[in-house]
């Protein structure tokens, strides 16, 4: 009997092995090989073309009689009409225009006009004597489309102080507008 359970221990390592392999062999034969999948991505770019712009129309205040005392009038952009808010120079006509800008470029996109400077002195021909401009504004939204043509167009006003007493002459500056894609 002893030699019979000698022969089963002997057998055990062996069965072991046995039932391991099997085991493993029936394991790589259920294992499905990896199936790898693809899909294609595409790479795309708008470029626009460059936005240009050209000035269609100076900002003029007119003409005007200085008076005693500070003097501040402003423009209407949409309308180029002035507005006396204090002092006592008076208008003389001289067609006051609003300034005009057109921008050109990729139709329907949006563009934003901005003005450089909040506010400029404007400086008399042959003279060193200054007047300010300031609180420049546009007739509309800074942020607008370019129509199916590719353009817009913005007119600017602003707030024209004259000293008193202020030399006559003409009085010249200039200031800076930017109109870009947004």
């Amino acid at each position: 009997m002893e030699q019979v359970r000698d022969q089963k221990r002997a057998l055990k390592p062996g069965l072991a092995r046995a039932a391991n392999m099997l085991l493993v062999l029936v394991c790589i034969g259920l294992a499905q090989p990896a199936q790898a999948q693809s899909a294609n991505g595409q790479a795309a770019v708008v470029l626009n073309q460059g936005v240009n712009i050209t000035k269609n129309a100076d900002l003029h205040f007119g003409d005007f009689i200085a008076g005693t005392v500070q003097s501040v009038f402003r423009m209407d952009p949409a309308t180029s009409a002035l507005n006396q808010s204090s002092g006592d120079a008076i208008s003389i006509g001289g067609a006051p225009t609003a300034a005009s800008f057109t921008a050109y470029g990729t139709p329907l996109t949006r563009v934003r006009i901005t003005v450089a400077e909040n506010r400029i002195d404007i400086v008399r021909d042959g003279g060193t004597e200054v007047m300010q401009v300031n609180r420049f504004r546009f007739d509309g939204p800074r942020n607008r489309f370019l129509d199916a043509s590719g353009e817009a167009t913005y007119k600017i006003g602003g707030q024209l102080r004259i000293g008193a007493n202020q030399v006559g002459g003409t009085y010249r500056g200039t200031f800076n507008v930017t109109i870009d894609y947004q």
